[in-house]
């Protein structure tokens, strides 16, 4: 079984750290995180009093808390004042001393629920999130058990690090021959998160040292491997091995799952638990388009790059422009003869700050040593991304008035909309091919990597609409032109239905997933448990795609709400729990009221894969924060039957 190679960041050096040095690392410093760090380790009240205000940037309908400009040189003053005088660390903060501070960051009133999740994610000290034991059993019951994870992307890494907390033996089956699930996958070129490191990793292991504002592919891979070593998972990982199928024992109360390696080796292994980290996005979507089997020349998905293909002078064509087809695109036209993209629909685009800039030596100097300085600028970006919720809603009154979301939502539009203006100039037929007649947010946002400026270069041709066919040559548009290609990539996305792709899972009395979704796709209680599935466990599976709040904070709060669940059932002298169908329904129908609230099914005719094919949000989350965190703070052992 091949392991892929560890890797670990080091921190770049720097010159001399002295007053001059401290100088410029304070100009790159965000002055309100810096003000809650040094506050935290001085309490000195100037800073505390120091006002909090909301700006908005010009042709933006998004707010910042910042600072007014007034109070920077003293922010920064003092703290060069302290980094120079070397003073001991403070004692972290308490969670009420923490609140009050969030709220000052803020300049709001926080709820508690915002409090707790904030706390949690400053992480202070130790393992935030973790799931503990309300009486642990002795060691003898707990070696008896068995967890197969379905997995080894960030989910499933987690899933073992909180298992291995508790106890409770675990091992992670992998079909890839690498770690990293989603990121093993995709390394087409300029490959990169959308969003930014420092909120895209483990708040328990936050203090990474991060080279990227938003990590690229091969840099997330370093994460990946750092994660794996430092808490020793690797032995227990099994790479290119693949769950074909998982039929529930209900006599033994466990799973048994049939398994295949690469090498053509099957068996069968039961389980306890079962944990299927399978992911959203691990399932690519190939064009049903007709003659694409006649294509002779070089043609793979962006998620089976060929490496080995110079694509250099040659005739490339890019089927897709979602977030991957424009994410590509630049560094395949600054290198190809030609470029062709073939577009379906256009997409709203968002510029980003820092997308491809690294960590100056100055900003990673002040996170490795002002103290906690990184987690009030994590907050920082946490607390930025919580107006997202409010461009979602639906506003009624608004579009009485002629609108057409909310005030915010079309705010953004007309900023969306100036941008490509901006970019394009006076080319009205080209405006009108990139300029999406949906509004934003009803699918995917896509981050801009000069996708604008690559579409204007001589080399590229954009061509809108569908496709009509390929041949052995080339591919005919919807108008009859053919262009001949020595390379097509497809860049279609995935096939996001497919949560549990592609076991074939068996529950109790014979239940299966396609009769419990039939009626209109994919569902689940708390995006995690199904009726009919006893100690099975999604993860982000339907409808977890909540819109404020980190990924990797979310699938820390669901691992510890599921391995809560299971030491419940344990220490209930249980074998097994399951959600009752009551619990599953009840769920489900207030997620259906909670949806009307929201745009997607307005405006569904956007398409996408945020819509599924019964016509209903099959991926986003209408709840609020605050909402679902209350949600699963902790088990209700009234909405799940231990047996």
């Amino acid at each position: 079984m091949s392991q892929p190679a560890t890797k670990t960041a080091e921190a770049p050096e720097v010159a001399a750290v002295d007053q001059a040095f401290l100088r410029r690392v304070v100009e790159q410093a965000d002055i309100n995180a810096l003000r809650l760090a040094l506050y935290q380790q001085t309490r000195d009240p100037e800073l505390a009093a120091m006002p909090v205000v909301k700006l908005v940037r010009e042709g933006s309908p998004f707010e910042s808390s910042v600072v007014p400009s007034e109070h920077h040189q003293a922010v920064k003053d003092k703290a060069v004042a302290f980094l120079l005088a070397g003073a001991p660390r403070a004692p972290a903060p308490s969670r009420d001393e923490a609140g009050r501070m969030m709220e000052m960051f803020a300049g709001d009133t926080l709820s508690r629920s915002h409090l707790d999740y904030g706390y949690e994610d400053l992480a202070f000290e130790g393992f935030p999130r973790a799931a503990e034991w309300t009486n642990r059993p002795p060691a003898e019951v707990l070696e008896k058990l068995q967890v197969i994870i379905i997995g080894a992307g960030f989910s499933g890494l987690l899933a073992a690090i909180q298992f291995d907390r508790l106890g409770i033996p675990w091992r992670i089956v992998e079909r890839q021959s690498g770690i990293g699930g989603t990121w093993w996958l995709n390394d087409y070129p300029e490959a990169r998160v959308d969003v930014t490191s420092f909120l895209y990793q483990f708040k328990f292991e936050k203090d990474y040292p991060w080279k990227s504002h938003y990590a690229t592919q091969a840099e997330l891979q370093e994460y990946l491997d750092h994660i794996v070593d430092k808490y020793d998972l690797r032995s227990r990982i099994f790479l290119n091995t693949k769950v074909t199928a998982a039929r529930w024992q209900d006599g033994s109360k466990t799973w048994a799952l049939d398994i295949e390696t690469a090498d053509g080796a099957s068996g069968t292994v039961e389980s306890n638990f079962v944990v299927s980290a399978a992911g959203l996005f691990s399932t690519p979507t190939l064009p049903d388009i007709e003659g694409i089997g006649t294509f002779q020349s070089a043609m793979f998905h962006t998620t089976a790059w060929d490496h080995g293909y110079d694509y250099a002078g040659k005739r490339v064509a890019v089927v897709g422009t979602g977030s991957t087809g424009s994410q590509l695109a630049r560094a395949v036209a600054a290198k190809a003869k030609s470029l062709t993209i073939y577009q379906r629909s256009p997409k709203w685009l968002t510029r980003v700050g820092n997308y491809r800039h690294a960590v100056s030596p100055e900003q990673r100097w002040l996170m490795d040593n002002m103290p906690d300085y990184t987690a009030w600028f994590c907050f920082g970006l946490h607390v930025a991304g919580l107006q997202m919720d409010a461009f979602h809603d639906l506003d009624r009154d608004w579009q009485a008035k002629g609108g057409r979301i909310n005030e915010k939502n079309d705010k953004l539009r007309a900023n969306l909309s100036g941008f490509i203006r901006r970019k394009v100039g006076a080319d009205e037929t080209l405006l009108r091919e990139l300029t999406p007649p949906y509004a934003p947010l009803s699918r995917r946002l896509v981050v801009d990597n000069d996708w604008y400026d690559t579409v204007m270069r001589e080399n590229v041709e954009l061509v809108p609409g569908r496709i009509e066919r390929f041949d052995e040559t080339g591919i005919v548009s919807a108008d009859g032109t053919h262009r001949a290609f020595d390379l097509v990539v497809l860049a279609a996305g995935f096939d996001v239905s497919k949560y549990l792709w592609p076991v074939d899972y068996v529950g109790r009395d014979g239940a299966r997933l396609d009769d419990l979704w039939a009626k209109d796709g994919a569902r689940a209680h708390l995006t995690l448990y199904l009726p009919g599935f006893p100690n099975f466990i999604i993860m982000y599976g339907p409808n977890a795609g909540i819109l404020s709040g980190s990924f990797h904070s979310w699938i820390e709060l669901y691992t510890r709400y599921f391995c809560r669940l299971i030491t419940d059932t344990i220490e209930a002298g249980a074998q097994s729990f399951e959600v009752t169908r009551e619990a599953y329904e009840a769920y489900n129908a207030a997620l259906d009221a909670k949806l009307k609230q929201k745009l997607w099914e307005e405006e569904a005719a956007a398409g996408g894969y945020y819509i599924n094919a019964h016509g209903r949000p099959g991926v986003s989350m209408p709840w609020s924060l605050d909402e679902f965190y209350e949600m699963i703070r902790a088990p209700d052992l009234s909405e799940y039957r231990l047996r």
